[in-house]
């Protein structure tokens, strides 16, 4: 292999660029009054905008109601079931994306609550995506120009979530709200302490994953930590660790040399059985059959 040029590693190259993008089963539906999804959990995140009417949401156990022109992003492996109880109607667009980058998905999860802020700048970029998406399920024609569009649409939305989220870590930081902040603080330390361990998964480390490990090193106590975040991000710290293992599950399973035993370890499972058992709970389907779809889609 020929050496690099001195005068090619001083130029200002662009990044090497490798994330895989996804999005399926987006649709506009009109449903009357009585009409329930069961609950149900999906691998991928799903962007949901109530068009007319209104939604009530049960959201690990907790109940929020929906209505007109509210953008809701629920997290992959998060187990959600809606309802219609209103006598007009619902009629809503939702579509699932996902993406290989557990940086961003982290990001994702960390400042874009269920239900996004409407004072958000970014907030109105993300509505007009989504009635673009709306447009294109007018016409009814999915040619290669129009597929080469929706997934340039994808691009677009996840640039606008990427914004939204640039402005939740400004207001951040500039608050004087002392909940949100210790929240974020709380998250911050898990992925912390997440990404140490999967760095190194040694049997000492195992104390970083650990709810406890990390309300000590805040200096708070295991019921503050608890009510502190659930009321901000709607979720218990456990849960949010576990979205992170499936999310970082999910990115090692795009790796076939990696056996699922070692995926396993990395993210802080005893053996490759108990990481299946989870993995079916968040996902509904097995490590390996999500592995098998994947680089069946990818070929």
């Amino acid at each position: 292999m020929n050496p690099t040029p001195k005068w090619l590693e001083q130029l200002v190259k662009l990044p090497d660029i490798d994330i895989n993008l996804k999005t399926f089963g987006g649709h506009k539906q009109r449903i009357s009054e009585g009409w329930c999804a069961p609950q149900e959990t999906h691998f991928a995140f799903e962007i949901m905008m109530i068009i007319d009417g209104e939604q009530r949401t049960i959201f690990e156990g907790r109940q929020f109601d929906f209505v007109a022109n509210d953008v809701i992003l629920i997290p992959p492996g998060t187990a959600h079931e809606n309802t219609c109880l209103v006598a007009e109607g619902l009629e809503y667009f939702c579509m699932h994306f996902d993406l290989d980058d557990p940086e961003i998905q982290q990001q994702l999860l960390m400042y874009c609550p269920l239900l996004l802020k409407k004072t958000n700048p970014a907030y109105q970029a993300i509505v007009e995506i989504l009635q673009q998406y709306i447009a294109f399920l007018a016409s009814g024609y999915f040619g290669m120009k129009e597929k080469i569009a929706i997934e340039i649409l994808l691009l677009e939305l996840m640039r606008a979530l990427l914004d939204y989220v640039e402005d939740e870590k400004n207001q951040l930081a500039h608050t004087d709200n002392t909940s949100l902040v210790l929240a974020k603080a709380i998250a911050e330390s898990i992925q912390q302490n997440f990404r140490t361990y999967t760095q190194s998964p040694t049997e000492e480390n195992k104390a970083l994953l650990s709810m406890s490990y990390t309300a000590n090193s805040l200096n708070i106590s295991n019921s503050t930590m608890l009510t502190v975040f659930k009321k901000v991000y709607a979720s218990s710290p456990k849960q949010y660790l576990d979205q992170l293992r499936f999310n970082q599950a999910k990115f090692y399973l795009h790796q076939p040399k990696l056996a699922i035993a070692e995926i396993a370890e990395i993210i802080g499972y005893q053996n490759a059985a108990h990481f299946t058992r989870q993995f079916k709970k968040w996902a509904n389907i097995s490590p390996n059959k999500y592995r098998k779809l994947q680089l069946e889609a990818a070929k």
